[in-house]
């Protein structure tokens, strides 16, 4: 086999992984900003931290790299890319997630009865003055206990102690939880019937007996029951999570420092992407017929777009995991606040990359026929042109700029390409976001759904571009006839979308709450704290939607044998007494489908306009500046595009959100609920805006493209006696 097509296999190879991990990085955003506590903003920012090392690096890494062992040049940014990816994949085991060591003397001495509560004439009062009693039972109940006159019965503790196997075996969250239980029942009983105080006296006084020589195993669960993912009604428990919160802090728990390990692991990923693209599409267009040339760039553009397919199935994979890879009681990938093991697909990738990265390293130093032709051609005596000194390659390189900068299809090709990317990239980074937001699907279904309808059109649709440019031989005017038409189309489609949405059951706690000023506390849930409380979102069996078991005023939490699911009951909020996420129904599967067909209609249309795009580009320059024209079209697309691209979207989101979590000193950490409606218009109006500059770009670019050739190139018919397909 001839060199040249085993370097088209390795570049297909690289670019593959490469669009794997680009990709990838989508998916394991949302996770990243939930474990670490960073606004969307900040995320964005971190995803135009790749900007930050590829604008720099692009026009020079793509100049001097043109002249020197292209395939080596190749070769080296991806095993850079390589090593970055690893070190992505690093933060979760630098920064992890420890249980924190608390000091159990408050609760302790808390939960130490008193010699009056263990007496076996103790009233009533006195057995209900132990803090877990108000800790464990409804106010309601509480209160119609306090208020009774005690009978003066004594304690008899002949009574048998019911069993927890017995009683309520499902119960696995508080204490004594199958005792707390026949005390509510026979509360109940006390206030329907006249009945005596003794059975209940028994209860509280055997309940009390049992923390004497417990108060160790009893802190254990209540620590157990103050970190699981959801907040119950409880003054002691919520205090116990409150310190465990503060101990974090203490323990100078911070977001600053993973910031700064993914910032910089991207900025390297940035440098590393300069090469294999810029580097790599001109050795290509140096070595291969012009003819066949739309059919390879169709060829390798759709291979590489499975990147992205296989990108976001990884990410669906990855996020089925929880991030420490065994998932608290309460929570499954269905729930909101779900984090998913985003740091093993890093690592698959890194992995992957480094061996087809050494191969390259092996290919010889080949000739850049198009310009030996050009220096040839421009040397009167037919010899090799001498070697210049620095001072006169910077002056050709300052010079170079200027000429392909100076073509006004150049010019208006990229301007509109900029637009197109800088709508692009913003939108597709913060897409999986607004798909669980808009319309409550989990994240790793998200990602597979965008392989499956986003990435899977935009394939379809370049190789369709690539089919009709060589079919019909299209014109330079043609050609750029062919993009006004996509734009329009996009936009049309994108505009579409504002009228798409769902009002989820989560989006109806903020809505319900706007009045209030997102105060979710009042009078059943006072006494509860649930001030520090995470978004949990459980439902009535009506409907109603509740932040959180603790806000619909639940003390017990029940998990039913196996199933993930928690029941919650004793709910003072609620009147049927009873909660539970299963009973919160989202009604959005009609909208979803119908916006998911937009995902694959905008993404096909958006892909047609790929390989006329690329041509366009290539032919509007002189053939010796085709690299330069590459890198220079590479760094106005990161600075203008995608560098702030990213940042802009993510402020833009930002100013949907509605209630945010908190850091340790205070600021915005992640939201956790949205203005659905303000998300949904204002996210495709910005493209929609974006893109409609984009399509002022294209009409400017047919004005100009009558002469431009597509498929002839001025040294098309010498090049291929001076090429040698062995060489590269």
């Amino acid at each position: 086999m001839q060199r040249i097509y085993i370097f088209i296999v390795l570049f297909v190879v690289v670019f593959f992984l490469e669009s794997i991990g680009a990709s990838y990085i989508y998916t394991a955003l949302q996770s990243i900003e939930r474990q670490f506590q960073m606004s969307s903003g900040i995320s964005g920012l971190l995803v135009s931290a790749t900007e930050c090392g590829y604008i720099p690096c692009v026009v020079i890494m793509s100049y001097f790299g043109s002249k020197g062992n292209r395939s080596r040049w190749i070769g080296g940014g991806v095993l850079l890319m390589s090593i970055t990816y690893l070190m992505l994949g690093t933060p979760n085991f630098l920064f992890p997630t420890r249980q924190q060591k608390t000091n159990g003397l408050n609760i302790s001495e808390s939960l130490r009865p008193t010699p009056s509560q263990l007496l076996p004439n103790s009233t009533l009062k006195d057995l209900l003055s132990y803090p877990l009693m108000e800790d464990q039972l409804p106010s309601s109940t509480y209160q119609f206990l306090l208020n009774l006159t005690d009978d003066k019965t004594p304690i008899e503790q002949t009574q048998t102690e019911p069993t927890e196997q017995g009683s309520n075996p499902n119960v696995t969250f508080g204490i004594d939880g199958y005792l707390m239980k026949g005390i509510l029942i026979e509360a109940d009983n006390l206030v329907k019937n006249n009945y005596s105080q003794n059975s209940i006296k028994q209860l509280l006084s055997m309940f009390i007996h049992r923390r004497v020589n417990r108060s160790i195993d009893d802190i254990q669960k209540m620590k157990t029951k103050a970190v699981v993912p959801f907040t119950v009604c409880g003054k002691l428990t919520n205090f116990l999570r409150a310190s465990i919160e503060n101990s974090k802090c203490r323990a100078g728990s911070s977001n600053i420092w993973p910031f700064l390990v993914f910032f910089v692991s991207l900025f390297f990923l940035g440098v590393g992407r300069t090469i294999p693209w810029n580097l790599g599409i001109p050795l290509l267009d140096d070595n291969i017929k012009k003819k066949h040339l739309p059919m390879y760039f169709g060829a390798i553009a759709s291979i590489r777009v499975l990147g992205p397919i296989c990108g976001y199935l990884i990410g669906s994979f990855s996020n089925q995991f929880y991030y420490t890879l065994q998932a608290p009681s309460g929570l499954t990938p269905v729930n909101q606040g779900w984090i998913g093991a985003w740091w093993l697909g890093f690592l698959l990738i890194g992995a992957l990359s480094m061996f087809p990265s050494l191969l390259l390293f092996f290919f010889p130093q080949g000739k850049n026929s198009t310009l030996q032709l050009r220096e040839i051609r421009e040397n009167k005596n037919g010899r090799a042109s001498e070697s210049k000194p620095i001072k006169m390659k910077i002056k050709e390189f300052v010079i170079s700029c200027k000429s392909v900068l100076g073509t006004k299809i150049f010019t208006g090709c990229l301007l509109g390409r900029v637009c197109d990317i800088f709508a692009f990239k913003g939108y597709v980074v913060f897409l999986p976001k607004y798909l669980e937001t808009q319309f409550g699907i989990p994240q790793y279904l998200v990602h597979r759904y965008m392989s499956m309808f986003g990435v899977f059109g935009f394939g379809l649709g370049i190789a369709l571009g690539g089919f009709i440019t060589k079919k019909f031989r299209l014109t330079g005017r043609q050609t750029a006839l062919l993009m006004m038409i996509v734009s329009v189309l996009n936009i049309t489609v994108y505009s579409s979308k504002i009228f798409i949405g769902c009002n989820l059951i989560v989006n109806s706690i903020g809505l319900n709450s706007r009045e209030l000023n997102y105060n979710f506390t009042n009078e059943c849930n006072s006494q509860c704290s649930c001030e520090n409380a995470h978004l949990y979102p459980v439902c009535s069996a009506d409907g109603t939607a509740y932040f959180s078991p603790c806000h619909a005023g639940c003390r017990e939490a029940t998990q039913f044998g196996s199933d993930p699911v928690i029941g919650f009951a004793s709910c003072e909020c609620v009147e049927s007494g009873v909660v539970s996420k299963s009973f919160c129904q989202n009604k959005c599967q009609f909208s979803s489908i119908l916006f998911l067909a937009t995902v694959l209609l905008g993404s096909f249309v958006a892909g047609v306009a790929v390989v006329p795009d690329m041509l366009i580009l290539l032919r509007s320059v002189d053939v010796g500046s085709r690299s330069l024209s590459m890198g220079l079209q590479g760094m106005a697309i990161s600075l203008f595009g995608t560098l702030p691209s990213s940042i802009i979207w993510g402020l833009v989101i930002d100013t949907a959100c509605r209630v945010w979590d908190k850091t340790c000193n205070g600021a915005n950490g992640s939201c956790s609920i949205y203005d659905s409606d303000h998300l949904r218009i204002w996210m495709h109006l910005l493209y929609v805006g974006v893109r409609f500059i984009s399509l002022l770009s294209d009409i400017y670019v047919w004005k100009n493209a009558g002469n431009l050739k597509i498929m002839d190139d001025p040294v098309a018919d010498n090049i291929e006696a001076l090429s040698n397909p062995d060489k590269i």
